[in-house]
Protein backbone atom coordinates (compact mmCIF):
# COMPACT_ATOMS: atom_id res chain seq x y z
CA UNK A 1 0.00 0.00 0.00
CA UNK A 2 1.40 3.56 -1.06
CA UNK A 3 0.67 6.52 0.33
CA UNK A 4 0.95 10.53 0.28
CA UNK A 5 1.83 12.42 3.40
CA UNK A 6 0.74 16.01 3.97
CA UNK A 7 2.65 17.97 6.66
CA UNK A 8 -0.57 19.64 8.85
CA UNK A 9 2.14 21.82 9.99
CA UNK A 10 5.34 22.82 8.73
CA UNK A 11 7.67 22.09 11.86
CA UNK A 12 5.38 19.36 13.47
CA UNK A 13 5.56 15.88 13.20
CA UNK A 14 1.46 15.52 12.63
CA UNK A 15 0.30 14.07 9.42
CA UNK A 16 -2.75 13.31 7.04
CA UNK A 17 -1.87 9.97 5.36
CA UNK A 18 -4.56 9.37 2.18
CA UNK A 19 -4.18 5.55 0.45
CA UNK A 20 -4.14 6.10 -3.10
CA UNK A 21 -6.30 2.55 -3.70
CA UNK A 22 -8.41 3.84 -1.68
CA UNK A 23 -8.21 7.57 -1.42
CA UNK A 24 -11.81 7.50 0.61
CA UNK A 25 -9.90 6.04 3.92
CA UNK A 26 -7.96 8.78 5.32
CA UNK A 27 -6.00 8.32 8.71
CA UNK A 28 -4.75 11.47 10.54
CA UNK A 29 -1.95 10.65 12.85
CA UNK A 30 -0.54 12.73 16.16
CA UNK A 31 2.50 12.89 17.75
CA UNK A 32 1.51 11.11 20.58
CA UNK A 33 0.53 8.32 17.98
CA UNK A 34 -3.06 9.19 18.26
CA UNK A 35 -5.06 7.56 15.21
CA UNK A 36 -8.58 8.71 13.13
CA UNK A 37 -9.76 6.68 10.35
CA UNK A 38 -11.91 8.74 8.09
CA UNK A 39 -14.26 6.12 5.73
CA UNK A 40 -16.20 7.40 2.80
CA UNK A 41 -19.44 6.44 5.39
CA UNK A 42 -17.85 9.08 7.34
CA UNK A 43 -19.32 12.65 7.84
CA UNK A 44 -18.71 14.70 4.86
CA UNK A 45 -17.29 17.78 6.81
CA UNK A 46 -14.52 16.32 9.34
CA UNK A 47 -12.53 18.65 11.65
CA UNK A 48 -9.40 17.48 13.57
CA UNK A 49 -7.61 19.62 15.84
CA UNK A 50 -3.95 18.37 17.30
CA UNK A 51 -2.14 19.03 19.88
CA UNK A 52 -3.40 21.10 23.12
CA UNK A 53 -7.27 21.33 23.63
CA UNK A 54 -8.64 24.33 22.92
CA UNK A 55 -12.36 25.20 23.00
CA UNK A 56 -13.98 25.53 19.40
CA UNK A 57 -17.37 25.78 18.13
CA UNK A 58 -18.45 25.31 14.48
CA UNK A 59 -22.13 26.41 15.03
CA UNK A 60 -24.08 28.92 16.70
CA UNK A 61 -28.04 29.15 16.47
CA UNK A 62 -29.21 32.50 17.04
CA UNK A 63 -33.13 32.46 18.31
CA UNK A 64 -35.07 35.91 17.27
CA UNK A 65 -37.90 35.04 19.52
CA UNK A 66 -39.85 39.28 18.90
CA UNK A 67 -40.49 40.14 15.58
CA UNK A 68 -37.58 42.45 13.92
CA UNK A 69 -36.76 43.36 10.60
CA UNK A 70 -33.09 43.53 11.93
CA UNK A 71 -31.40 41.08 14.07
CA UNK A 72 -28.09 41.78 15.71
CA UNK A 73 -26.16 38.42 16.19
CA UNK A 74 -23.20 37.80 18.92
CA UNK A 75 -21.43 34.60 18.35
CA UNK A 76 -17.91 33.18 19.18
CA UNK A 77 -17.40 31.88 15.53
CA UNK A 78 -14.97 33.95 14.73
CA UNK A 79 -14.41 35.50 11.24
CA UNK A 80 -17.61 35.67 8.83
CA UNK A 81 -19.80 32.83 8.97
CA UNK A 82 -21.88 31.65 6.44
CA UNK A 83 -25.29 32.52 7.97
CA UNK A 84 -29.05 30.54 6.96
CA UNK A 85 -31.97 32.12 8.39
CA UNK A 86 -35.56 30.14 9.21
CA UNK A 87 -39.20 31.65 10.19
CA UNK A 88 -40.68 30.18 12.72
CA UNK A 89 -42.38 27.74 9.98
CA UNK A 90 -38.73 26.74 9.35
CA UNK A 91 -38.85 28.54 5.64
CA UNK A 92 -35.90 29.87 4.54
CA UNK A 93 -35.69 34.04 4.30
CA UNK A 94 -33.15 35.66 2.28
CA UNK A 95 -31.73 38.87 4.25
CA UNK A 96 -28.41 41.20 3.97
CA UNK A 97 -25.52 40.37 6.14
CA UNK A 98 -23.55 42.60 7.40
CA UNK A 99 -20.33 41.69 9.59
CA UNK A 100 -19.63 44.50 11.97
CA UNK A 101 -17.04 42.56 13.94
CA UNK A 102 -14.88 38.70 13.96
CA UNK A 103 -17.84 38.51 16.38
CA UNK A 104 -20.99 40.50 15.82
CA UNK A 105 -23.28 40.54 12.16
CA UNK A 106 -26.20 41.78 11.99
CA UNK A 107 -29.08 40.71 8.73
CA UNK A 108 -31.80 43.16 7.75
CA UNK A 109 -35.16 42.09 6.27
CA UNK A 110 -37.76 43.75 4.08
CA UNK A 111 -40.62 42.71 6.94
CA UNK A 112 -40.30 42.09 10.75
CA UNK A 113 -40.51 38.03 11.54
CA UNK A 114 -39.60 35.96 14.10
CA UNK A 115 -37.29 32.72 13.80
CA UNK A 116 -33.68 31.27 13.66
CA UNK A 117 -30.31 31.99 12.19
CA UNK A 118 -27.96 29.81 11.57
CA UNK A 119 -24.23 29.96 11.45
CA UNK A 120 -21.69 27.85 10.42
Amino acid sequence: MSTNQVLVYEDSPNKVLIDEEAPTHIVIYDEDGTTVLVEEEAATQIVVQLGMAQSFTSRHVHDQASAAASWAITHALGGRPQVTVVDTSDTVVVGDVTYTSDTQLSVSFTAAFSGKAYLT
